[in-house]
């Protein structure tokens, strides 16, 4: 497959997945300002933190402004400006779709290009004057749709794997990112300690994650900092957990590693495996030793890690990684290589 086209697929996915988060996000968090009263700069300027945008927003929109609950969400929402923006990853989303329509089915391209036109109607911007909860309700179920269309309606070869690459690596970032950043106004508490705000504030994180339901249908849970951080980091079985995805995203590498010559080296397999094995041999306690902070900002560290060496390894190899393989290749493979044609697998 060509790199440029894998690369589209690997970015398709990672857009949707930022769409759905931020939509639930802000949903969860516009409900939740009406249950409890928080302290003002605890309020909204998280969610510009977790959307990696807070020196772009003190920029362009102004420090003053990051605590005002609509003008954080109208910049979240519609800034074109702002590349985590809903907008901004539909947009993102639909050109990626655009460049490689000849990999996907009818009906995943629709759900792409259907919810681009939907952004940009005046319908979608009554929606959101009139029901912010039904507008970011949209945004989710149309994520959920084409990951659910795809998988039905996609040949499973592929470029369909690079696409649940991008989702399994975004969602290792994403919910590390919402933990760390919720964590930090919360602090390190035992369950004896915390309130009846806490408990608020981590009922608020699963709904964000998708784990309300999950969380609670484990017998062994009960609401607390501690039980939550466990269910959010280790748990295998819950697709937004953290170990979930480096589970995934080292059996999408291994599937890919299968289809190499002899002698070529991922270096994403590599870090993908470590990664992985040292999640493996944490538990919660070992988190709360090292420092909540500290273990989940080395997520998100080596999750940037691993998406510089999968698109060092797939997407855009550079010239001499290029070259190392050329060695390898047969000699009708070379040309492809010397004629600018990489491969992404």
């Amino acid at each position: 497959m060509i790199s440029r086209v894998a690369d589209s697929c690997f970015w398709l996915t990672r857009h949707l997945e930022r769409l759905d988060t931020l939509a639930r996000l802000l949903d969860v968090n516009h409900a939740f300002q009406l249950d409890l009263d928080l302290p003002q700069a605890e309020r909204w300027r998280p969610l510009v933190v977790v959307a990696g945008q807070e020196a772009d927003f003190r920029t362009r929109i102004g420090d003053g402004r990051i605590d005002d609950g609509e003008t954080v969400q109208r910049y979240l929402a519609w800034d074109a400006e702002n590349v985590s923006s809903l907008f901004a990853s539909v947009r993102g989303a639909r050109e990626n779709a655009r460049t490689i329509r000849e990999c996907m089915s009818v009906e995943t391209w629709e759900v792409v290009n259907d919810l681009w036109i939907w952004i940009r109607s005046r319908t979608a911007q009554t929606l959101y004057a009139k029901s912010r909860s039904a507008f970011y309700a949209h945004l989710m179920r149309q994520c959920q749709l084409f990951h659910g269309i795809s998988h039905s309606a996609m040949l499973h070869e592929e470029p369909f794997v690079f696409m649940k690459l991008g989702r399994a690596v975004e969602r290792v970032g994403q919910t590390a990112r919402i933990l760390d950043v919720k964590h930090h106004s919360l602090g390190d508490k035992s369950s004896e300690q915390e309130s009846t705000a806490d408990a608020a504030q981590w009922l608020a994180i699963l709904r964000s994650c998708c784990a309300f339901d999950p969380f609670f249908q484990r017998p062994a849970n009960t609401l607390s900092g501690p039980a939550v951080l466990s269910f959010l980091l280790f748990d295998r079985a819950f697709p937004h957990s953290v170990l979930h995805g480096l589970d995934q995203t080292r059996e999408l590498l291994a599937q890919m590693r299968r289809t190499d010559p002899p002698g070529v080296r991922r270096r994403s397999w590599g870090l993908a495996d470590r990664f992985r094995g040292e999640l493996l041999q944490m538990c919660v306690q070992d988190v709360q030793r090292i420092g909540v902070h500290a273990a989940l900002t080395r997520i998100v560290d080596r999750t940037t890690a691993l998406c510089t060496a999968i698109h060092e390894d797939y997407l855009d190899p550079p010239e001499d990684a290029l070259r190392r393989l050329a060695r390898v290749l047969e000699p009708t493979q070379r040309v492809a290589i010397a004629t600018g044609s990489a491969t992404a697998a």
